[in-house]
């Protein structure tokens, strides 16, 4: 019986503290669905704060709306210092949807950038889709046109394959 109690008492320890260290997050996908919707509808509204904060984690964990509308928020400083490098890294690891517009504006941002700046833009791009990308994410992204409108909409979707999710970065 005491055998039983402290085997009982080690396991419980053994499994809560292997749980803390591991580092394993997770979401909901519903949750992360809804936080995208929100945070786009916040920015949107000019709510940069709120939007910002709603749409980091799903940014992270591959949601392309989010990564798109972020993007943004680093390429003009809404809420968020002012980085073209970052705007351009979250906009290059959007546009794996390959959606005309989004690619078209990358195109175009990048056409007007320095040699120099390319290249950086090129790595932080790289290091994006290795973080945040599709592959990396487990994420299924299909398109489809609004009824009443040609405006494209995307629907993610994550595997429950376990994956890194990072942290987004704030400054370059």
């Amino acid at each position: 019986m005491l055998f039983k109690s402290i085997f009982i008492v080690l396991f419980s320890l053994v499994v809560t503290s292997g749980c803390q260290s591991t580092g394993i997050q997770t979401k909901h996908i519903n949750s992360l669905e809804l936080d995208e919707i929100n945070g786009i509808k916040s920015y949107q509204k000019g709510e940069y704060e709120k939007s910002f904060e709603l749409l980091k984690t799903p940014a992270a964990w591959g949601y392309k709306g989010s990564q798109y509308a972020i993007a943004f928020m680093f390429l003009k400083g809404q809420y968020v210092q002012q980085s073209t490098l970052m705007g351009m890294g979250w906009l290059g690891v959007a546009t794996e949807v390959e959606t005309e517009e989004w690619s078209d504006q990358y195109r175009t941002f990048y056409s007007t950038a320095t040699a120099e700046q390319q290249l950086k833009i090129d790595e932080i791009v790289k290091e994006y889709i290795k973080r945040y990308g599709m592959k990396s994410q487990n994420i299924t992204c299909t398109k489809s046109s609004t009824v009443l409108s040609r405006r494209v909409q995307h629907s993610c979707h994550r595997s429950d394959r376990i994956s890194t999710v990072y942290e987004v970065d704030l400054v370059e």
